[in-house]
């Protein structure tokens, strides 16, 4: 990883968008809401700027679709999965094609089991910058939430919030 990347940079051509299992089963949370919200500003904003987007769903039989109110059809990628990590041989492979990509912006739940998993993945390989936006993960609890923004940011995860991501990827307010 780069200086750079240590710092916090991101850059619309260097970047990708990971969304981990945002699926109907979650909608009990009392923030889900808040957290929809929010990720669909990111979403929003990565469409906008064509930043490449990777969609994943846990086990969809048991936990349901993408939910709706979520605008993926630009996504590159949607997959099923029953591991807990987004990084299946396939998204390896997608990823190993895509040179240019060096920072992975990640949101979704479990925040303490899914997205951490698949930051250490990301981390381990030792090529990408792994951004979290705090108010784009969410756990079904705030305990298991609040510890894995801890492990996250130890781990080296760059913690952010959507509205600071979207700034970095803009980089100037006429764009």
């Amino acid at each position: 990883m780069t200086r750079v990347q240590r710092l916090g940079y991101l850059s619309a051509q260097n970047s990708m968008f990971f969304l981990c299992d945002v699926q109907e089963k979650f909608r009990f949370i009392d923030s889900f809401p808040f957290f929809i919200k929010n990720v669909s500003k990111l979403l929003l904003a990565g469409k906008t700027l064509n930043v490449p987007l990777i969609v994943s769903e846990q086990n969809p039989s048991k936990l349901g679709k993408t939910v709706s109110e979520l605008n993926i059809d630009h996504a590159m990628e949607k997959f099923s999965k029953t591991q807990f990590s987004m990084i299946t041989p396939e998204i390896k492979n997608i990823l190993d094609k895509l040179d240019n990509v060096d920072s992975i912006i990640l949101m979704g739940l479990e925040s303490h089991i899914c997205v951490e998993q698949t930051a250490m993945d990301l981390l381990s390989d030792g090529k990408y910058s792994v951004h979290i936006a705090t108010d784009c993960i969410l756990s079904r609890s705030t305990g298991d939430l609040l510890m894995a923004l801890s492990r996250l940011q130890n781990m080296g995860c760059i913690i952010s919030t959507s509205e600071n991501i979207i700034f970095k990827l803009l980089k100037d307010k006429n764009i």
